[in-house]
This record gives C-alpha cells, sequence and structure tokens, in this order.
C-alpha cells in the first residue's frame, strides 16, 4: 500500500490509497493553520477504514499543486519524516 498526500487546491488535500497503481479510497479534508493535526488524524481515519496498519504503508509521497517553499509542503514532509522514522524502530 502506498498513501499520496494531494494538494488540491489552497486549503484542500486528499489523501490517496493505492495498492500498485490502482485507487483503493480516497480521503479530501480542508485545512485551516491546522495541517498538522488534521492531517495524522485523516491519515488515521482512511487507514482505520481500511484496516490497514500505518508502518505496513510502503510509500507515503506527496503531490499536486503545492510551493515547495509553503509551510503546508514542510508540514507534510515532516509528517513522512516522521513516519519514516518510525518504521526504523
Amino acid at each position: 500500500m502506498n498513501l499520496i498526500i494531494f494538494f488540491k487546491k489552497v486549503g484542500e488535500v486528499e489523501l490517496k490509497l493505492m495498492s500498485n497503481k490502482k485507487l483503493i479510497d480516497t480521503l479530501t479534508f480542508n485545512f485551516d493553520a491546522n495541517l498538522d493535526s488534521v492531517l495524522i488524524a485523516s491519515v488515521d481515519k482512511i487507514l482505520k477504514e481500511n484496516r490497514i496498519e500505518t508502518l505496513s504503508l510502503k510509500t507515503i509521497s506527496i503531490a499536486g499543486e503545492v510551493d515547495r517553499n509553503s509551510s503546508a509542503y514542510k508540514i507534510a514532509l515532516s509528517f513522512i519524516k516522521a513516519w519514516k522514522e518510525a518504521k526504523k524502530l
């Protein structure tokens, strides 16, 4: 399983859960200044709904229309780095 954090437009993110190249599920959410907590809760929700353990994901990536210098991109990148560190434990 792979997870894509897809920035659709400013303030809107779609999580795409993929198996190989097949779309399994999506979850779209909006955020203001609280992307970190909403992102964590949304990832937990989509994985729980599909009965998948967080650490069993193969990859998590960022896609869509997002400026690499934006706070939103940096928060998503930090989430991915934390997930990679958790997999090492």
